[in-house]
């Protein structure tokens, strides 16, 4: 039984990424980002709740919106940072609700998120750890003990998170998510130790050995950074 349903949610998935109604803008980024590859892992499935923080402008998103279907929802976030970025071109994406109906969109700093208890089978944290320690001019700063705890609280038992992010090299400090915006893995794997969550695999599909882990993710061709992919469960 659990084969099967393994199996139909992997056809359902690729049923998403081909699905004709997509942006061909994100076609274009499905060769580095993979993400039949990343949703199989991350068990995405018809039917469930998924919050996509630092949604940024949907790509994932609109995939997870078509995977979860009409009984499943899917939670848009960004804040003012991702907004100020791709608050644009999430809203024609979107556009104005006429698209992807089973979505909300939640524009709010991560700090204020609130969302039911135990209401999300899935949360997807892709390239935004590092975000966790990006600190700009008279923003306010994200307490990741705080943020962690709700993702602890928002999360069904047994629920997942899922985090990609770009690689930095191994020790790099954590103020590397704000010059380099790249995060050392064994800080993600502590801190999400520290909140509760047990590690529950990780998945090698987006690693690049020739990546040069002390440049500024924008000085590498895109889509070429090693990127590790984690896997943490609710207990």
């Amino acid at each position: 039984m659990t084969f099967k349903v393994e199996a139909e949610s992997e056809e359902t998935i690729k049923a998403s990424i081909s699905h004709s109604q997509r942006l061909k803008t994100d076609f274009i980024k499905d060769e580095y980002r993979k993400p039949q590859e990343i949703l199989t892992f991350f068990d995405i499935s018809p039917e469930s709740t998924v919050l996509d923080i630092f949604a940024g402008s949907g790509y994932y998103s609109e995939i997870l919106s078509r995977v979860v279907g009409p009984k499943g929802k899917v939670i848009i976030h960004n804040d003012a940072h991702f907004l100020k970025y791709y608050g644009k071109d999430l809203s024609e994406r979107l556009k104005e609700g006429e698209r992807l109906s089973n979505t909300t969109r939640i524009d709010i700093s991560l700090n204020c998120l609130e969302l039911k208890e135990n209401s999300v089978d899935t949360i997807l944290l892709v390239l935004g750890y590092h975000d966790f320690y990006y600190v700009m001019e008279n923003a306010e700063k994200i307490n990741v003990t705080t943020v962690l705890a709700k993702f602890k609280k928002f999360l069904k038992p047994n629920g997942i998170v899922g985090i990609i992010d770009h690689e930095a090299k191994s020790g790099a400090p954590r103020d590397t998510g704000h010059t380099l915006h790249r995060i050392d893995p064994q800080i993600v794997k502590s801190e999400m130790t520290k909140a509760g969550f047990s590690f529950d695999g990780e998945l090698n599909v987006l690693r690049n050995t020739t990546d040069d882990k002390s440049k500024k993710i924008w000085n590498v061709l895109n889509g070429s950074t090693s990127r590790f992919v984690y896997r943490f469960r609710n207990n």
